[in-house]
């Protein structure tokens, strides 16, 4: 089993191209005959669902907002079948928001390194998905995953929901699929990725209504929070600031950062929180020599999901790059200024109440001015008031 493992490592067969097409062509020849139905977005059928007793969704690929936009997907999933139990298939990358999700009863984490490292876990993997699903559902809004398309066949789910085409590319893959969804947005360009997830169902008369997204978080966070901002309370205000970013054009400049808080922290009286993930030692270091010795601060680095959320469910505002903890700031009560350089606000930006965002005229992140988002802060500080 070592030597099948070596010898997958060495072709990855989750990447390798000419694999991957070559496997899909052999695929596709015992699909000839399939009978399937193909619809837009925008059509309306009739579809006998019958005794949904298991839904399957596939949303492994992609990224923490990615998941986090389909939330609402979830939820219109459990209000058209309550009593259904909802399986989700995660990957590490987006696992951690989501599962204390409170639409999904089970989530299967699709661990690819740990399969290519062991591929007796990965056929282990393939028995939890193959118990007969009634449904199974893979929704895409950036791009088509060949992987989650064959998860979601294996499934044996009788109805198998998933695109026919993204943005007019088709989906070579859609044979795996009953029913073909054809998904174009573009000429939507504005239309949120949380409507773009649930365009997978709504020619099926599945809907939601409500946008929002949550992650759900314990009293063992609220007491890490309430201990870890306990210095808080000598402060008028507590303000949080993301100054990191997975890619390099979605980051404010750091310095832009530390300007920022600067002024804010003198105006007001605020105590300064730097959120941190594993890739923004750079940024958080620029911004904290440019604070360090003029005004307070803590650094909440590198923390679990719901302890992030308890936190910044606990500030008074929170200004943040166009990355994955803007999403999970989304979640809480807290306003938020989201900060956007070449990504469309319209489609990402968090849709809950008090969420703004500042979009670059150029699509150059480093464009925006300090003053400009001073003073959308002053005007949310303004009229949310002093901390008891």
């Amino acid at each position: 089993m070592r030597g099948i493992g070596k010898f997958l490592s060495k072709i990855d067969p989750f990447r390798n191209k000419k694999l991957k097409n070559f496997f899909i062509k052999l695929l596709s020849q015992f699909f000839k005959n399939q009978v399937f139905i193909r619809v837009d977005k925008s059509e309306r059928i009739d579809v006998d669902f019958g005794d949904v007793k298991k839904i399957l969704i596939v949303r492994q690929h992609n990224q923490l907002g990615d998941m986090l936009c389909a939330v609402p997907l979830f939820r219109a999933l459990r209000q058209r079948f309550p009593s259904a139990k909802i399986t989700l298939i995660a990957s590490p990358v987006n696992y951690e928001v989501v599962k204390d999700n409170p639409f999904v009863d089970e989530i299967l984490n699709f661990d690819k390194v740990k399969f290519l490292k062991s591929p007796s876990n990965f056929f282990k993997f393939v028995r939890s998905v193959k118990v007969g699903f009634d449904i199974a559902i893979v929704p895409v809004t950036v791009s088509i995953s060949t992987t989650s398309n064959l998860l979601a066949y294996i499934s044996k789910a009788r109805i198998r929901i998933g695109p026919a085409s993204l943005n007019g590319k088709e989906n070579p893959t859609a044979f795996l699929f009953n029913y073909q969804v054809d998904l174009d947005w573009r000429d939507e360009e504005e239309k949120h990725q949380t409507k773009r997830n649930l365009d997978i169902v709504k020619p099926f008369g599945i809907d939601a209504e409500d946008l929002s997204y949550v992650i759900p978080y314990f009293d063992e966070d609220r007491e890490f929070a309430k201990n870890f901002l306990s210095k808080a309370k000598d402060f008028k205000f507590l303000i949080g600031y993301h100054p990191g970013a997975g890619k390099v054009k979605n980051r404010w400049d750091a310095g832009n950062f530390a300007e920022l808080a600067l002024k804010l922290a003198d105006e007001f009286n605020a105590l300064t929180l730097i959120t941190a993930g594993p890739m923004d030692d750079e940024p958080v270091e620029k911004m904290r020599k440019q604070i360090d010795g003029k005004i307070d601060y803590l650094i909440l680095k590198n923390e679990k999901i719901s302890r992030i959320v308890a936190v910044i469910d606990s500030v008074d505002l929170f200004i943040t790059n166009d990355t994955g903890i803007m999403h999970v700031a989304g979640a809480t009560k807290t306003p938020v200024i989201s900060l956007f350089g070449p990504t469309n606000p319209y489609q990402w930006s968090p849709l809950n109440e008090n969420k703004f965002f500042i979009w670059s005229k150029t699509g150059d992140i480093n464009d925006i001015k300090v003053d400009e988002v001073y003073k959308l802060a002053v005007e949310i500080l303004s009229r949310k008031g002093a901390r008891d």
